[in-house]
């Protein structure tokens, strides 16, 4: 019985000592999280340029440089996941474009400048931006 006196004086030490394991563990995997969620969109947008390969882009440029002028208002800045905003117009893509590339169904333009976004009809994100080719 005497040797219960000792063990009741360690299991405050174990609990500290299980408390910091915790603690640790907690840390480690909320780094592991915050570095995957900063991984994710440069993933995405290497996905995204896939959407086209150059060929594509090239001629999707040369069909819209020759229907839409830009805008040079300066109203609206293009850049990629950018939320183009409702007052700005959207237009479908040609007919001759969504046959170069059926992935581009449902999905609009616009040129700012000397750039084209292609933007998600339904968000109006913008997914991908290349350069306005003329011929």
């Amino acid at each position: 019985m005497t040797q219960v006196g000792p063990l009741k004086t360690l299991q405050p030490i174990k609990a500290k000592i299980c408390m910091r394991e915790i603690l640790a563990l907690t840390i480690a995997v909320g780094l592991l999280a915050s570095t995957a969620a900063t991984q994710a969109p440069s993933q995405s947008a290497a996905a995204k340029s896939d959407l086209l390969s150059m060929d594509q882009q090239i001629k999707i440029a040369q069909l819209i440089t020759k229907q839409t002028p830009p805008l040079t208002s300066g109203r609206f800045s293009i850049a990629m996941d950018a939320v183009v905003p409702v007052d700005i117009q959207l237009h479908s893509l040609p007919v001759e474009a969504e046959q170069l590339a059926p992935r581009l169904r449902g999905f609009g333009y616009l040129v700012v400048e000397e750039q084209i976004g292609i933007v998600d009809l339904r968000t109006r994100k913008v997914e991908l931006v290349f350069p306005r080719w003329g011929e």
